[in-house]
This record gives C-alpha cells, structure tokens and sequence, in this order.
C-alpha cells in the first residue's frame, strides 16, 4: 500500500493490517480550519483546491457538500485517481498537477509537513496561498463547506450532537466495516465485519421506514456520509468485499433513500461508477491480483418508484 515515513514515500510501508485485521489508521494531520479560511471560501476564488477520487466514499461526500453548498465555483478540484503506484495520484490538467512538478498525493503532505508519517489519504483541502493541506479530516472538511457556503443548512445545532452520534455509528457500522470484510484475511474477522454491516443495514432500514431521511423531512451531513456507501455497494462492496448476504436494492427503504438523493439537484453527476469500480478491483492487488474490474450491476438508478 505505501505510505509516508519521515516525509518520505515508502512503497513497502503499511500499518493498516494486524494479523489478519484491517484498522484504518487516524490522521494525525492537524486541521486549520479557523474563521479567516471560512471567510476566504466564500470570497477568495481558487485560493482553494479540493483534492479529491471519484472512487473514494469520503471524498464524495465532501464533493456533495461543496455543490449543494454553492461553492463549485469558489472550490476548484483536483482529481486523484489511476493506479496507486505511489499511493493516490493526481490526474493530469487538475488546478494543482497544471502548476508544477506535483504528481502524488503524498507530495502535498511533505510540503505541509517535511516529517509527516502516514498515509496519504484523500480528501484534503489545499490552500494555495500557504502551500499546505488544511485539512484531510472530511468530516471537517464538509463542515467547513457547510458554514461557508450558501447552500441549505446540513447540521442544525440542534441536531449537532444526533447528527455526530449517528455518523459515527455508520461509519464504525456500515463504512469503515465494508472495508473490515473486504480486506480481511480471517475468516472470523471477515464474518464479524458482515454481521456488522447487516445489522447497522437492517436498523436503518427500520429507521428509514416511515421518514425521507435520518432526522426527518431534511437532508443532513448524515444523510450524504451514508449516501457515499450506500451508492457504491452493490457496485463494489456487495461483490469485491464479499458484503453478500444482501444487496442494496434487496432494502425497499434503503434503496428509496438512495435513490432519493441520487436523484437531488446536482447530485448524479457528483457518481461515477466507472471510477469507483476501476478504484476498487484495480488497486487492490492482494485481493485482485490480475485487476479484472467487475461489470457494473443493471440498477435502475432513475426509478422513480416510492419517491
């Protein structure tokens, strides 16, 4: 997998697994995020750059966020993606790769910080005045854009808390253990992680019964994280990460949900299923060692039924 040792890629490194069990590793970049950036986001055109993969659950989230919070055109993005031969590369004709010798992921956390030690992950937001990451925190990255932008308001502060508690219990539940199962290599590990997935699917199945989103009539920052797993499973984790006990489309109220906000204004095009099955099959060697990248499922993502 490779990662950052001292500011230097390391192509060998990787502390993700430990026997047989995948941990995702926590940042220890530091996110500056203060109310000048706030200001600037709104009125500081380009200074910005929203590092990004069209593959990547967290990274789309934020890309939902800085649509729906009319910041498209204040926040430019530099796409990442292609084979990981260093980790996450950035595609050619991006704000940033079109400036420079800038060609990994892994360089901008070097400039930020020349001892950095970990991976280089995306998202990140880049400030190119300062010549840093920000942040690649995207929780703190969709709340920036959401106190920023001039969009609908995605955490009420009466909510905050609820909202917080819930997209924790998603991403410890359904995000991050899609990712337990499909990286495991035991065979208890893989079987805790899928009856992890199936019962936090089933409650929420049960919680979006009777409502359009997670806290009611409006669409919040929890809504958009589960909306970022949830468009990709049948596609990728339902198959490569062996999540196959259910489909998605197997769930009447998880599937409107989907559906709903795949359908929003802006949303559709923020999903490429062709970028998220090259991303998945592609680069993940131990479990796909020829690449051959899966063929995308026949669901009609347009229906309108239930809605």
């Amino acid at each position: 997998m490779g990662m950052l040792i001292d500011g230097r890629w390391d192509q060998n490194a990787d502390r993700s697994m430990l026997s047989g069990t995948y941990r995702r590793e926590a940042s220890v970049l530091a996110t500056i995020i203060d109310a000048d950036v706030l200001h600037a986001l709104r009125h500081d055109p380009d200074r910005f750059v929203l590092i990004a993969s069209a593959s990547c659950p967290w990274s789309h989230a934020t890309v939902i966020v800085r649509q729906l919070s009319e910041l498209s055109d204040n926040v430019p993005i530099q796409w990442a993606g292609g084979r990981r031969i260093e980790g996450y590369g950035l595609l050619p004709e991006g704000p940033i790769t079109r400036l420079g010798n800038i060609k990994h992921a892994h360089q901008l956390y070097s400039l930020t910080d020349p001892t950095y030690t970990g991976r280089a992950t995306v998202p990140m937001l880049w400030d190119s005045k300062r010549q840093l990451v920000l942040s690649n925190s995207s929780a703190d990255i969709i709340l920036a854009f959401n106190q920023a932008g001039r969009g609908p308001e995605l955490r009420p502060d009466n909510l905050a808390s609820e909202i917080d508690k819930l997209t924790s219990q998603i991403f410890d539940g359904l995000s991050n253990a899609v990712y337990r199962a499909g990286k495991a290599e035991r065979q208890g590990e893989y079987d805790d992680a899928v009856d992890t997935v199936f019962d936090t699917m089933d409650r929420l199945e049960d919680r979006l019964m009777d409502q359009r989103f997670l806290f009611g009539d409006d669409l919040t920052t929890a809504d958009i994280r589960l909306f970022a797993t949830l468009v990709r499973f049948d596609t990728v984790y339902a198959t490569h990460f062996r999540c196959t006990r259910k489909r998605l489309v197997d769930y009447p109220a998880l599937w409107r949900f989907t559906r709903r906000i795949y359908q929003g204004p802006g949303v559709k095009e923020t999903v490429n299923f062709e970028e998220i099955r090259f991303g998945y099959y592609v680069n993940d060697g131990s479990h796909n060692p020829f690449g051959i990248i899966a063929q995308q499922p026949q669901i009609n993502w347009d229906c309108r039924d239930g809605l």
